[in-house]
């Protein structure tokens, strides 16, 4: 395998494969479709509970406002008992004209719906009930009372044999069933003093209105009626819009790994440029070379020539492969080998400028990806450690597992290093500091230890040479 088909191939059937999997492991439409359909159901559910349970407080107060007015009504115009503020104890039967208190009472079970009433005087003592054995006693302990001797209305309403029902509410089962009707309101009602400040009295009262539950259940099933159309409608918008995001999304998905796959080719083409410089410098030194040598230099020479120009049109023709499509399937890569290979390439050019070479290989696990572009990567990168020592210097080499399922090659050289500013803009494509640098050979090394899944990190000082460290994972 060589270099333009093999890194091509990789790097367009990885992007391509990563696209793929991450739309198939994440579904725009299918979490938006559960999600939001979870959302709204709790929303609406919420709102829902919410708006019922102000709507049925909400008509209840309202009916037992109406109540309280009705029974303070009949006290200021029927009767007459205007009791000024400070002045409870006028409630009191002894206190009243005679019969008046009997005659006033008998108004309130003539109330709609009303079955039962209590009177309470503000010492919470019953001054009449429509329980007779209950006239005369003294409740205490009972919070609703209390909160309603506070000026407070209390009302509560619930099943009459259901988990609401009262111990005392046993004596309203035969006047529910022969009604049949089994929800009851109990309110307690304050009586105000003709100022509306003190609580003079209170009246407690036990209805059945089956028609304010009848309104109460239309209201509420109108609330869920509305909640469900209105979820539905916002989710039925929604789902529109996301889906058809979706399908922009997919196209454009699309379209991007098209992008992607003309880009590989550039870069490749760019590989090939940029690797091409190596093999017509040693045609041109082997041509030069032929014009001073004997028979036998002569033939070595052409056969350098051809070696050095077959090489140059198998990297074309792969690059014309790369351009088709052709797949090029991923493969268990021996680091160790790469290494010896572009070391020993390297070798007459380090002996030229006189750099010393230390090596620490230890035994490596096979590397999954693809051979050509992982080599073309070292060798760019060592042959940028030897330009970095014109004038001689060192070379150190190493390769070794990093135990977490990585391995690490690191080439490190004693050359003249790099300030920081250039340091940081090194990967950069086209950037360079070589008088006859295109600056592509760190961009594309980067580029391809990236589609590996790897990372490739620099460190350099100025004067103090520069160190290359690559992290790759390991096959399966």
């Amino acid at each position: 395998m060589t270099l333009a088909a093999d890194a091509a191939s990789l790097a367009g059937a990885k992007a391509s494969q990563e696209a793929k999997s991450a739309a198939k492991n994440f579904s725009l439409l299918r979490w938006f479709s559960l999600l939001s359909l979870l959302t709204i159901l709790i929303t609406g559910t919420a709102m829902a509970v919410f708006l019922t349970r102000y709507l049925t407080n909400h008509m209840l107060m309202r009916d037992a406002t109406v109540s309280r007015e009705f029974i303070e009504s009949i006290m200021r115009t029927e009767y007459g008992i205007t009791i000024e503020r400070g002045d409870p104890a006028a409630l009191q039967q002894t206190s009243w004209p005679a019969d008046t208190l009997d005659r006033f009472v008998k108004h309130i079970p003539t109330l709609p719906d009303v079955i039962g009433a209590n009177l309470y005087g503000p010492d919470q003592t019953v001054l009449w009930s429509s329980e007779k054995h209950l006239i005369g006693r003294r409740f205490t302990g009972n919070a609703e009372l209390e909160r309603a001797l506070q000026n407070e209305m209390v009302v509560s309403s619930g099943e009459v044999a259901g988990p609401d029902g009262k111990a005392e509410h046993v004596w309203l089962r035969d006047e529910a069933e022969r009604r049949a009707s089994t929800r009851f309101v109990e309110a307690y009602l304050p009586i105000r003093d003709k100022a509306g400040q003190q609580v003079i009295a209170v009246v407690e009262i036990y209805k059945l209105p089956e028609a304010l539950f009848r309104s109460i259940d239309n209201g509420v099933h109108l609330v869920w009626a509305s909640a469900a159309t209105m979820g539905l409608v916002l989710y039925g918008a929604l789902f529109w819009i996301v889906r058809r995001a979706d399908r922009i999304m997919h196209d454009q998905r699309e379209r991007l790994l098209e992008a992607e796959t003309f880009s590989v080719i550039g870069e490749m083409a760019a590989a090939v440029a940029h690797s091409i410089r190596n093999p017509l410098a040693s045609i041109r030194s082997a041509a030069e070379l032929a014009h001073e040598e004997d028979a036998a230099g002569q033939h070595q020479c052409l056969q350098n020539i051809m070696s050095q120009t077959d090489r140059l049109d198998g990297w074309i023709r792969e690059l014309l492969a790369a351009s088709r499509g052709g797949a090029v399937p991923v493969e268990p890569v021996d680091l160790n080998m790469i290494l010896k290979e572009s070391l020993d390439g390297m070798a007459s050019e380090m002996q030229r400028r006189r750099i010393a070479l230390e090596t620490h290989v230890t035994p490596l696990p096979m590397a999954r990806g693809t051979r050509a572009p992982l080599a073309h990567a070292i060798r760019s990168i060592i042959s940028n450690a030897v330009e970095a020592m014109p004038h001689g210097g060192h070379l150190r080499v190493e390769s070794r597992r990093t135990g977490e399922g990585h391995v690490q090659v690191i080439i490190e050289d004693s050359g003249m290093g790099m300030p920081a500013g250039v340091a940081q803009r090194a990967f950069k494509p086209l950037f360079t500091t070589k008088p006859n640098g295109v600056g592509l050979g760190l961009a594309l090394s980067r580029r391809i230890v990236e589609r590996h899944a790897g990372r490739i990190d620099l460190d350099s000082r100025e004067g103090r040479g520069t160190r290359v460290v690559l992290n790759l994972p390991v096959g399966d």
